[in-house]
């Protein structure tokens, strides 16, 4: 059988060779690590896990490096295939079975991450590993960027499981009353610099962000990033009382995009746009049946940039124009 990794379990008095030895003898063999599991209810045993990178070995050739053959009870010849696996899931959930860090392992003994011998940086993959449906840290579209960097053989797999959890997320995400979110608004000609000072802003506050412009559909490239740059956005992108939802604090609206619905569940919106906040919804100020001022208040910060400075200001008043006090830069 071929396979582009594996894991090898064998008793610990059952291996035969140097693994340091053989791991350098073939080069097929471009990562490796292995542990002894000496403290479960079992023998002293190995724990190796073998990946071929681009290419694959087929499980004859494993065995016979290893020296992994043996002659049974009745005197048989066996070649020690039976003590290599094919991995089933990613090659990230054999790493935490080496330590008994996945969830399935959890009431076994775990091992110390220094007991495990490796020719990669061991630690940093686990931590990797360990981002699959962990929303609290990462975004989607850094998970989508992790299984980008998966095998071939496992990066369907692992899309079709975060997919589920994903839109699992987004449900719960739907049901939350209490989000927090910072509010900001960028005004200023063209050209003076709006759209770079939301993206270095983002960079500084350590947020992945997405760059939506105005359209008929401004979600359609969101993938849950920490911050939404709408990009040059005019009011008639979104209708009053949808603009209203996606900035208040106190629900998780789910939003119109043209394949599927998407939920904002970051920390940051950014709005940038040529024309001041006072200009917006124009019909909504003069009709009186919306109170405009309910948009002002989901405005934490206003600035306003020109060419060779730019103001920030932290009030708006009921006119839609930002006071009080001023910090230029």
């Amino acid at each position: 059988m071929q396979l582009r990794h594996c894991e090898i379990v064998t008793n610990v008095d059952m291996l035969k060779v140097d693994l340091q030895e053989t791991f350098m003898k073939y080069s097929t063999i471009k990562k490796w690590a292995y542990i002894i599991h000496d403290k479960d209810d079992t023998r002293p045993h190995y724990h190796i896990y073998l990946n071929f990178g681009k290419s694959s070995a087929d499980t004859k050739m494993i065995a016979k490096w290893f020296n992994l053959g043996y002659v049974d009870k009745d005197g048989n010849e066996q070649t020690g295939e039976q003590f290599i696996s094919k991995i089933k899931g990613r090659g990230a959930d054999v790493l935490l079975y080496l330590t008994h860090e996945n969830e399935s392992q959890k009431y076994k003994h775990i091992y110390d991450r220094k007991e495990v011998h490796a020719n990669f940086d061991f630690e940093s993959e686990i931590a990797t590993a360990k981002i699959i449906g962990d929303f609290e840290h990462y975004s989607y579209a850094q998970m989508v960027a992790y299984v980008d960097t998966l095998p071939i053989d496992e990066k369907t797999a692992v899309f079709t499981k975060l997919r589920k959890l994903w839109e699992l997320h987004c449900q719960c995400l739907s049901l939350k009353f209490d989000r927090k979110i910072d509010v900001i608004f960028i005004c200023g000609k063209s050209e003076s610099g709006k759209t770079y000072y939301a993206k270095k802003l983002c960079d500084q506050l350590g947020y992945d962000y997405c760059i939506t412009s105005s359209s008929n559909d401004p979600l359609q490239d969101y993938m849950g990033q920490n911050a939404l740059i709408f990009d040059d956005l005019r009011f008639a992108t979104f209708d009053f009382v949808d603009l209203l939802k996606l900035l208040d604090n106190d629900t998780s609206t789910s939003m119109k995009s043209r394949y599927n619905n998407k939920i904002f569940n970051g920390k940051l919106i950014i709005i940038t746009s040529s024309i001041p906040l006072k200009y917006w919804y124009p019909d909504v100020r003069s009709s009186g049946i919306e109170d405009i001022t309910q948009l002002y208040r989901r405005i934490g910060c206003y600035v306003e940039m020109t060419y060779e400075y730019y103001n920030v200001y932290y009030e708006i008043n009921r006119y839609g124009v930002p006071v009080g006090e001023i910090k230029t830069y």
